[in-house]
């Protein structure tokens, strides 16, 4: 390799670790986003699930964790924030038969040693007959009817 390569090589090499850093710094909360739950988002499944589970790219402080029907109504899962627990995985079981309910709401938020946080939320229903969450968000929302006020006769 002569010097002309090398110093393009050097070159290419150092713009690539700079665009790369720029993208993380202006992306880095895509870090603290799950990389896998279960059950997936807007998932389908068969029987009820014994657990949830999360799994991050990187080591969080989970602080949340909170599981609602489509009706908003809380179910107790036994969540318990644990300041000393840094991990990047999360298994919560849920030891007792979920309350009826179109679909389910698991909410969450982590921060990181850097102290940023950030939350969401993944959606899934179970048994026979169950649609995914999006669909029936989706017939929900289709079905309203904007009304407008009268607003009279202009001139």
């Amino acid at each position: 390799m002569n010097i002309r390569q090398f110093l393009m090589t050097t070159t290419s090499l150092i713009l690539t670790m700079l665009l790369s850093t720029n993208a993380y710094a202006q992306h880095s909360h895509g870090i603290l986003t799950p990389g896998v739950t279960f059950p997936q988002d807007d998932a389908v499944l068969i029987d009820p699930p014994q657990m949830i589970t999360m799994s991050f790219r990187v080591d969080v402080r989970l602080l949340k964790l909170a599981l609602y029907t489509a009706e908003e109504e809380w179910i107790n899962i036994g969540f318990q924030y644990d300041p000393s627990r840094l991990s990047h995985s999360f298994v919560y079981l849920i030891p007792f038969e979920l309350p009826a309910s179109d679909y389910y709401i698991a909410r969450w938020a982590v921060t990181d040693d850097r102290r940023r946080l950030i939350n969401g939320e993944f959606k899934f229903a179970f048994g026979a007959g169950a649609l995914p969450p999006s669909e029936i968000i989706a017939a929900r929302v289709s079905d309203l009817e904007e009304e407008l006020p009268a607003t009279g006769s202009y001139r």
